[in-house]
Formats: C-alpha cells, structure tokens, sequence
C-alpha cells in the first residue's frame, strides 16, 4: 500500500509541475491579447508605410476602425493575417510578404488606440494573440 501511496503521490507532483511553469507560460502566451503591447511602434510605422503604399489604392484609414476592428473582436491575429492575405491587394491577394501583412495590422491595431509595446507580431506568434478592444481607455 506505501508503494502506491508513493507512487500516486509522484505522478500527483508530475502532474502539479507539467502545469506549472510550461502551463503557465502556455497560459499567458494564451491569453496574450492586443490590449497589452503586443506589437511595437516601429512595426506599425512599417505597416503604416505599407498601408499608404499599397492599400490606400482602395482603402481609408477609417475602413479599419470602430465597426470592422469590433468584428473581430475573440478572433486570433492569425484569423484576421489570413483573411487579408486571401483576399489583398485585390489584383494579388497573398503577393506581399508575410512581414508585411503582420505589420499591416499592427498598424490597423495602432490607429484603433491599441498600445504599442516592445516586443513585435510575427507570422509565427499571432496565433496566441487574441483581439481585443478596450472600450474603456
């Protein structure tokens, strides 16, 4: 009976470390939203050329703002990176780079009041980067 004691008792600690500091850094990477800085203004100044470059052929500032970004609201920077790259430019959706489609959202993120912070979106992290808006500044 010791021995499963014990043994109960090691896979419970096994168990208790697993969701420890992984499960807490997968926690946080999780719960990383774009209320928080999860894009830096260099990146946004890059997205800005862009936009300006590219996408103000057919686009306005303002097409990004209120309404649309509270669309997508609970979505992943991901879902919104993917849309855009299926369906922009118009005349070759998909044709820019990656980085470019990524800092053209942070942009988009920037001019909806969203903070800037230190670190950068990349085609690599949006997936753990919910949107969200703070209504309440």
């Amino acid at each position: 009976m010791a021995a499963v004691a014990v043994i109960l008792g090691a896979s419970s600690l096994a168990g208790q470390e697993e969701g420890g500091e992984d499960g807490e850094a997968e926690e946080a990477a999780a719960a990383a939203n774009t209320t928080q800085g999860v894009f830096s203004e260099e990146q946004a100044t890059r997205g800005e050329d862009v936009f300006w470059n590219i996408c103000a052929e057919c686009h306005f500032e303002e097409d990004f703002g209120g309404p649309f970004i509270q669309s997508w609201v609970g979505a992943s920077v991901k879902d919104l990176v993917d849309e855009i790259v299926a369906t922009m430019p118009e005349d070759n959706p998909g044709g820019l780079p990656a980085e470019q489609y990524v800092d053209v959202v942070a942009y988009m993120f920037k001019i909806n009041g969203m903070p800037t912070g230190e670190d950068e979106l990349t085609a690599d992290n949006v997936d753990a980067v919910e949107i969200e808006v703070d209504l309440d500044p």
